[in-house]
């Protein structure tokens, strides 16, 4: 009898124990400041499979050490196959490892995922919040932005529930982004009080784009500005002079070109079987790396990467988001900003990644500038706006950057979307924290013209952990744009150039 009632009780706790959530705090909190949720980037949840076992491995993001292990097993022994010109054995080497590394990532035909592999999620147990705590919302990146926009929403009801707050505050960070569109469109604004949109893909990002289409390049010039744009935003000074100086050093002995060339043979001779093999069996069937693909893309990319008979599951999600979320994007935001406080961020002027044809874009070097911002005209990289150019919207405000390099007049919000020259993706200082704290913390909405230390065009400086105004520049002044070097490597870069003409010089 004992027993019995001790296992009654037991079962009592428990079961009251799932219910805490809802009922953590009965009092308001009356700080005056709504919990902040962070919604993170690609690769904030560890996808693991067979978790809790002794088979446990994680997927993504994987162990770096076993990795490159396996890449050496079975990549190495066929690179003498590459050099004597036999493709074939190369590739086969390739898929394996590819397939070993990440084929369990791939979901069914319906879009989802099998038993054993998922990223572990947890719903938010700690009252305490305040602008140096937030809930770090993690996420298994593969599966559709609609099932993360659902779990963010028990997020932000349990983080309501146990503050004693009737709002939350998101903050979201590159693919962040798309689950909080997701969830703007199912959920509406009731809970939300404040969003923060940082290098988000809201409306895409071509590298997604272009690879689902097929439309694969490497570029000498776009690789070599890719290695040197991201160079500023190394802590160490004189580690960004010992990689400039290398990256520099292997361009003058033509060590990219022939690397770019071996890369090219590849692409030739080995794209469809890689694609065929590898890329469209395990990327094209997951639904939030589909979430990156834009518009213009989007069609096309549905002919080469997915089978309507056997994934009509799938597909059905993927346009389920796309043409309810992504190309609504501008629409969910203005309808949400007649309510709450919306706040777009946005770097430009990096070169992208340099593996596909829209290697011109403008971008913070992973999201293309147009993107993230919801619809600006953006000039390529290293390029500007023709002369005399005149914004393309008159909303009686000046939305043309300085170095006539944007057009914010076209944006879905362009009276409160920042764009941050050279600011590398997802990349913050201690500038972007009082920024976004600023956001956090003011009552109602600001904009780009409230405040002089925050105009709608800002320059990153990287060194003193500050944003800077971006002066006017001509045409030529902007066609010689540098990035923003600490004095060290500008000091190095000089003393190179120097050299090389000297030498050049000699040989004349």
């Amino acid at each position: 009898m004992m027993k019995k009632v001790l296992s009654i009780v037991l079962s009592l706790i428990m079961l009251m124990g799932l219910f805490v959530p809802a009922f953590a705090t009965e009092e308001k909190c009356d700080c005056g400041f709504s919990p902040v949720i962070y919604v993170a980037a690609l690769g904030s949840g560890t996808v693991y499979e067979n978790y809790g076992t002794e088979d446990e491995k994680a997927l993504f993001r994987p162990d770096t050490l076993a990795l490159v292990g396996d890449a050496v097993t079975k990549i190495l022994p066929a690179v003498p196959s590459l050099m004597s010109g036999n493709y074939e054995i190369f590739g086969d080497a390739l898929v394996s490892f590819v397939d070993s590394a990440f084929g369990a990532l791939a979901l069914d035909g319906d879009g989802n995922s099998r038993k054993n592999v998922y990223a572990v999620e947890e719903l938010p147990t700690d009252p305490q919040h305040g602008i140096e705590h937030s809930f770090y919302f993690g996420y298994d990146f593969r599966l559709d932005p609609y099932e993360h926009a659902d779990r963010l929403n028990e997020v932000i009801k349990t983080m309501k529930a146990l503050t004693g707050h009737d709002k939350v505050q998101l903050k979201a960070s590159s693919m962040g982004g798309v689950v909080t569109m997701a969830y703007l469109e199912r959920y509406g604004t009731e809970d939300i009080e404040t969003i923060i949109l940082q290098n988000c893909p809201i409306q895409g990002t071509a590298v997604a784009g272009e690879l689902f289409c097929g439309k694969v390049e490497i570029n000498k010039e776009a690789l070599l500005n890719y290695a040197l744009d991201a160079i500023p935003n190394l802590e160490q000074d004189f580690l960004q002079g010992f990689l400039y100086s290398l990256a520099t050093a292997l361009d003058d002995l033509g060590v990219w070109e022939f690397l770019i060339s071996v890369a090219d043979d590849i692409i030739v001779n080995l794209k469809d079987k890689i694609f065929d093999e590898a890329l469209i069996p395990i990327f094209g069937s997951l639904p939030g790396i589909w979430s990156f693909v834009p518009d213009e893309y989007y069609e096309e990319a549905k002919t080469i990467m997915v089978d309507p008979e056997t994934q009509a599951g799938l597909i059905e999600k993927l346009d389920n988001y796309h043409y309810n979320v992504q190309n609504r994007a501008s629409e969910i935001l203005n309808e949400a900003n007649k309510d709450i406080k919306i706040y777009i961020v946005a770097g430009y002027d990096i070169q992208r990644t340099p593996l596909v044809t829209a290697y011109k874009n403008t971008s913070d070097g992973t999201v293309d500038t147009k993107y993230a911002s919801v619809g600006a005209i953006t000039a390529d990289i290293r390029s500007s706006l023709l002369g005399g150019y005149v914004q393309s919207v008159d909303d009686g405000h000046e939305h043309v950057s300085p170095d006539l390099i944007i057009d914010a007049s076209t944006c879905a919000l362009p009276e409160q979307t920042w764009f941050i020259k050279d600011m590398l993706h997802s990349t913050t200082h201690d500038g972007h924290d009082k920024f976004y704290e600023l956001m956090l913390t003011t009552d109602t909405q600001f904009t780009v013209w409230d405040y002089e230390e925050y105009p709608q065009f800002m320059q990153n400086n990287i060194p003193d952990m500050t944003f800077e105004k971006i002066e006017n520049l001509t045409a030529a002044e902007i066609f010689k744009k540098q990035p923003n070097f600490t004095n060290f490597i500008m000091m190095l870069r000089s003393f190179i150039d120097t050299i090389k003409a000297f030498i050049a010089n000699l040989f004349k």
